[in-house]
């Protein structure tokens, strides 16, 4: 695959995309053969400057986008600028004796970049920066003896140890920051293990740290090999592994082991240094090798008391405050996840809340939970009682149906809460959405939940969530953990009349022939990747008040008839739900659905303007595989005949309004732009990914001199496996604005294409940052005169 950035906007291309550009390579020879002639030196001289000038403008842009410049690309600028300024182009034209002479010619063919510049890869210590670390005594010590340990060459294998809650994820990545400011590292990456590690997740936390992106096809193999392999280039990286509850398979992850030839030993032992946490000893020692292991302990008293005084403020200055404080601080056993839990939910509180919250302490239940002090569950538990809102508490007790360590999508918790009824007074989905954000926050300042890693998500501590799963049950709440007799399980759980049950799923399962839970009101399975099921046609006998089912990604032989609604009905008062039907909701604003058939599309199938949708037209065999960040989304796929969609008032109105097109398949479209908006130009979408439409010839058609701005936000293009593609634009664009936002273009298997840009769409390119191009035989030049 060659990767052709801004520099290639001419018909010289850079040596590393020779395999690629055959034909390109050619021209390369043919152009300098005849420079010689004077005529077309003086046009290499005009080159240089168009040159400078589709190298400056990415230069520019990248550096605002707050990216590095390739030193080679700097240099070669300053070059061109000093050929300039000394009038050397001038006299190039005036003089054709010194033209022949000049060596200026070269500066043409070095300015074939592939790319301008890079993004520096996320510092691993801004990801890793601990909100409100404090750094007592009882910590410090601990602290400064991993980092001389992460200083001895000999050792490559250190672990950290300590029961859950007390602090050991805090501790490594102070540490973490530690060595990359002493400079210790090259790098550092982190991932987190859990109770059920999944490699799959740690292979994709290790690489984002890594700079890498995963294709969605690859395996967990060649996962594994592009980790080792990106490892290996890094001199001195330092890999945390946190939360580890059973021994890992490093070769398995990707991560170099020690078990390897003596004459790469060294020198493996010296790129990668590894550091575990876990709450066993012996697990560190015995399962994971580890060669010095470091224990933490729960603060001692003191300090405690000095943390929760920082949290709750000035209240414990009250004498009348103090002893209950006290008292309340050691039933939290020293643990910080407790300290912080209880302190959020008493500060600002009067004195009686701090009495009340203490004789709850004392007539708790404590709970025994390996790897935990039992007072720690009635520490955690009381925050949650002191919650003021009982949609909060449920809020809570859903997140607890997730399985450890699983990122908890605000979204899910929308769907899962409105389908079942856990917000009083809200009666459009935009208003439940508020309510899910504000309950959200609530959990957040009372160390409930955590941020996570992306703006829609959120995350639970590890005790947290083992309390969580707890005070779930108590209310009969099943998270199901993964076991080997599973169907085992399930009856069990379901004897005890559930009202939810979750399920994580990885492999070929068979539930129950009958559920029989008439309380059930939500059934989720939690899955990693795609999985086969098998179910009975009965299980949902006995399921009358089920409200909630999430089944998605996961493959069915054949549904229960009970799900067998799986095709519209082309007119209203069939047995089967009417697409008609969707024009009586008015104030519908999100709408996910596929629809099978184009046919019975009903004109006008929305009446309202969507403020979300995700539609899917045509037969989708992977839909789960389509993930979008925009708020609009339309796939099509293969309708005989694209006149059922342009025909369609309603289809049309959502075409001109999509953020993110996908077209499989299509037939009877030739020209993308005039043929499915009208002209119009796409004024709202953001990413375009066409494949196999062997009917496409342009992406812009033959109109003559476009007039209208044509994909003025676009940032995405994907062309593949378009047999009769000849060009992207086929007309001269008159508008500065079409394809101004572009930014990154893959074309894959378009054997007729023989340029990618005509010169009016290259020219406003200022944002591109990278073109795959591969399997284009055909291609000749990167830029090319436009037929019309």
């Amino acid at each position: 695959m060659a990767e052709v950035g801004l520099a290639a906007f001419s018909s010289i291309v850079s040596e590393g995309a020779k395999s690629v550009f055959k034909p390109i390579i050619r021209q390369i020879s043919y152009v300098f053969k005849y420079q010689s002639y004077i005529d077309g030196l003086k046009d290499q001289v005009k080159q240089l400057g168009y040159r400078r000038e589709t190298v400056q403008q990415p230069v520019n842009h990248a550096r605002l986008q707050g990216d590095e410049i390739y030193e080679g690309v700097t240099d070669w600028l300053n070059k061109v600028d000093e050929f300039i300024s000394e009038g050397v182009a001038k006299s190039i034209i005036d003089d054709e004796d010194r033209a022949k002479k000049s060596c200026f010619k070269g500066l043409v063919g070095k300015g074939n970049f592939s790319n301008v510049s890079y993004r520096p890869a996320p510092e691993s210590t801004e990801q890793m920066e601990v909100k409100d670390y404090e750094a007592f005594d009882s910590r410090m010590k601990v602290f400064q003896d991993v980092v001389e340990a992460l200083k001895d060459d000999k050792l490559n294998i250190i672990g950290v140890y300590g029961m859950g809650g007390v602090g050991k994820t805090t501790l490594v990545k102070q540490v973490a920051r530690q060595v990359m400011e002493e400079k210790l590292f090259d790098k550092v990456v982190m991932a987190e293990v859990t109770q059920t590690p999944d490699h799959q997740e740690i292979q994709k936390k290790l690489a984002s740290d890594l700079g890498i992106k995963f294709e969605l096809n690859e395996s967990i193999f060649d996962r594994a090999d592009r980790l080792r392999e990106r490892l290996k280039k890094e001199k001195r990286v330092l890999i945390i592994l946190d939360n580890i509850w059973k021994k890992l398979e490093f070769e398995k992850v990707g991560i170099p082991s020690r078990d390897v030839d003596d004459k790469d030993k060294k020198d493996d032992q010296r790129r990668c240094t590894i550091t575990l946490t876990s709450r066993s000893r012996d697990l560190l020692c015995i399962d994971m090798n580890s060669q010095k292991n470091f224990p933490i302990d729960a603060l001692p008293r003191k300090e405690a008391l000095q943390l929760f005084e920082e949290i709750v403020g000035d209240s414990t200055k009250i004498s009348a405050f103090q002893s209950t404080a006290n008292e309340i601080v050691e039933r939290c056993g020293g643990l910080p996840v407790a300290l912080s839990t209880v302190a959020n939910a008493l500060k600002t509180k009067e004195l009686d809340f701090w009495k009340d919250a203490l004789n709850q302490l004392r007539r708790s239940d404590a709970r025994e939970i390996h790897g935990m002090q039992a007072n720690v569950y009635t520490s955690i538990k009381l925050s949650y009682d002191f919650l003021e809102s009982e949609e909060a508490k449920s809020l809570l007790r859903l997140c607890g149906l997730y399985s450890e360590g699983n990122v908890i999508q605000v979204s899910d918790l929308l769907r899962y809460g409105v389908g079942w009824d856990l917000f009083e007074n809200v009666y459009t989905l935009e208003e439940a959405r508020s309510r899910v954000h504000r309950l959200i926050d609530n959990l957040k300042s009372s160390c409930l939940l955590l941020d996570g890693d992306a703006e829609d998500e959120v995350k639970m501590h590890d005790v947290i969530h083992v309390v969580a799963v707890s005070i779930a049950a108590e209310k009969r709440m099943f998270n199901i953990p993964n076991v080997a007799d599973m169907e085992k399980k399930m009856e069990e759980t379901i004897r005890k009349d559930p009202i939810a049950i979750s399920l994580p799923y990885r492999g070929d399962q068979v539930l129950p022939q009958r559920m029989l839970c008439p309380r059930l009101g939500l059934f989720l399975l939690h899955r990693k990747g795609l999985c086969s099921m098998q179910v009975s046609d009965h299980i949902f006998e006995g399921t009358e008040g089920l409200k909630v089912l999430d089944l998605a990604r996961i493959h069915f032989s054949s549904l229960p008839s009970s799900l067998g609604f799986s095709q519209w009905d082309k007119v209203e008062g069939g047995s089967n739900a009417s697409l008609v039907e969707l024009k009586a909701l008015t104030k519908l604003t999100t709408l996910e659905i596929e629809v099978p058939d184009a046919e019975i599309l009903p004109p006008d199938f929305v009446s309202v303007e969507l403020e979300r949708y995700k539609i899917f037209i045509g037969q989708m065999s992977v839909r789960w595989l389509v993930e979008s960040k925009t708020s609009t989304l339309m796939v099509l796929k293969g309708p005989e005949r694209v006149s059922l969609l342009l025909g369609n008032d309603g289809t049309k109105m959502l075409l001109k309004r999509t953020e993110d097109l996908r077209l499989y398949s299509q037939k009877g479209v030739q020209n993308i732009v005039h043929e499915l908006d009208d002209g119009e130009g796409f004024p709202r979408l953001q990413h375009l990914h066409v494949k196999s439409c062997y009917e496409i010839l342009h992406i812009v058609g033959s109109v003559g001199r476009v007039r209208c701005k044509v994909f003025p936000l676009l940032e995405s293009l994907d062309l593949i496996d378009l047999t009769n593609l000849e060009t992207i634009c086929y007309s001269q664009l008159r508008e500065d604005q079409s394809f101004s936002n572009l930014r990154i273009i893959n074309v894959d298997s378009c054997p007729k294409l023989k340029y990618l840009f005509s010169f009016s769409m290259a020219k406003n390119l200022l944002g591109l940052q990278k073109v795959k191009v591969r399997n284009c035989d055909e291609l000749e030049m990167m830029i090319g005169k436009c037929l019309n």
